[in-house]
């Protein structure tokens, strides 16, 4: 049955490529209200290629914000284990757009590389997971395992119904394993499974100083300026020699990494000029006393985003603007708890805040961390589905990137999480210019057709 699966995935490689081209054309940019239509139209084509492949029980879900995809195929029986699989049909905004070579929404290949919005993060993963049941369904009409396949649309700011959607559907979801393609390999020779990933406090700072803006001749020493204000805070943040974050109390709960853990990272060759050819960067940083691989994974960070407010325009204009703000993200490890690090930042904040000024703060999203045993058998069968499908055994290590869903899943459903997926780290994923590099999209159909068959094949399934 595998073989009949992995001849069809070849086969019919350029009509799974095209159907990814129309699912990249959807500008479903989750964080726009001016994109509800695009959205839908987005979970529409989800639902609608579900249903074509030949999954039952389809659905487009409502939520408070956009809506989850349901759909499933339980003809292997009730002694064949049962994999739910989870990705996301939104995507990040596309500015700058003038630094994209080519229309982000219009998908272009160039060479090896399919590059779009979303084809690396998360259309291209979700679609392999499609072209993938779609292969067995067609070549041997059915799959080797029950599926039940999840794709909601707010990924990309944090998924703040998913978790209420996944309570009220537990019986419904139940799974003996849980399998996320939204993650990416460490070249295209070597896969990867993250067996954990970061939480998230994301932050908006506002400085409101005059009603209004005021010219800087006639007002300039005679109140604070929101900016200068809000700059002295920023800079407060972090230690500018160690990187390590002020806040008080912000490493309190930071949970120690186990030998066997900082050995498998240490496993992964990451160096200064690794990192200069994937970043352009001089040359890198990071929090004093950790390696790089333990800097970009185990250990928080605290980043600014932006700073809107003020004149930006070309040529100068003195004015004293009214008000100033910064968004400002933290990535948390276990056991941060990121509503905690959310009232320890706004309270520092606060803290430096002058008199001379209104200082609020605002959450505007929260992720908790996730540590995946990566010992589970499910897991270890995705190893092996990998080095069938790449030829090389993966490396383990946690993600640096944050995916809410996980800790989730882990407390509603009970069941082990798979993470891995097929990007890379050039991809260029969140910046202009993503893209996915093709062999990895056919290799990573035939690597989800390979797990399939090994996970039906655990022992006592």
């Amino acid at each position: 049955m595998r073989d009949l699966a992995l001849s069809y995935a070849r086969e019919h490689a350029q009509a799974h490529l095209e159907a990814l081209g129309d699912f990249l054309r959807i500008p479903s940019v989750s964080t726009l209200p001016e994109a509800a239509a695009d959205m839908h139209a987005a979970a529409q084509w989800v639902a609608d290629a579900m249903r074509r492949i030949g999954l039952e029980a389809v659905e487009i879900s409502p939520t408070a914000g956009h809506p989850v995809v349901y759909g499933q195929w339980l003809g292997a029986g009730p002694t064949a284990p049962t994999l739910l699989v989870y990705g996301h049909y939104d995507v990040q905004p596309v500015d700058p757009v003038e630094l994209w070579t080519s229309p982000p929404f219009e998908p272009t290949v160039r060479g090896e590389e399919l590059y779009a919005r979303g084809a690396s993060d998360d259309k291209g993963q979700v679609m392999a997971v499609l072209a993938a049941a779609e292969s067995y369904l067609a070549a041997a009409g059915r799959l080797p395992v029950n599926l039940k396949l999840v794709v909601e649309g707010e990924e990309e700011i944090s998924s703040p119904n998913l978790a209420a959607w996944v309570a009220e559907r537990r019986e419904r979801l139940a799974c003996d394993a849980v399998l996320i393609c939204d993650s990416g390999m460490l070249n295209p020779q070597t896969p990867l499974i993250n067996h954990g990933t970061r939480g998230m406090a994301y932050m908006e700072i506002e400085v409101q100083g005059p009603a209004g803006d005021l010219h800087s001749g006639t007002f300039g020493g005679l109140v604070d300026n929101p900016f200068n204000v809000l700059v002295r805070i920023l800079a407060q943040l972090q230690d500018g020699r160690t990187r390590r974050v002020l806040i008080p109390g912000f490493y309190d709960r930071v949970r120690p990494v186990d030998e066997e853990e900082r050995a498998l990272l240490a496993r992964i060759p990451l160096t200064e000029d690794d990192i200069r050819r994937l970043t352009g960067v001089p040359k890198p940083a990071g929090e004093e006393g950790f390696t790089w691989g333990e800097r970009g994974t185990l250990r928080p960070t605290l980043d600014i985003h932006g700073i809107p407010g003020g004149f930006t325009g070309p040529g100068k204009k003195t004015v004293l603007p009214a008000r100033a703000a910064a968004k400002v993200s933290m990535r948390l490890v276990p056991d941060q708890d990121p509503a905690e690090i959310a009232e320890l930042f706004s309270r520092y904040v606060r803290s430096l805040a002058p008199d001379t000024v209104t200082v609020q703060v605002h959450t505007l999203g929260l992720a908790r961390p996730s540590v995946i045993d990566f010992r589970a058998p499910a897991v270890q069968a995705m190893a092996r589905a990998l080095q069938a499908a790449f030829g090389a055994a993966p490396a383990f290590m946690r993600g640096g990137g944050t995916l809410p869903i996980i800790a989730d899943f882990q407390d509603l459903l009970r069941a082990p999480v798979i993470l891995t997926g097929f990007g890379l780290p050039g991809d260029n994923v969140h910046a202009p210019n993503e893209h996915i590099y093709l062999p990895n999209f056919y290799r990573g159909i035939e690597c989800l057709i390979h797990y399939y068959a090994l996970l039906a094949e655990q022992p006592g399934q």
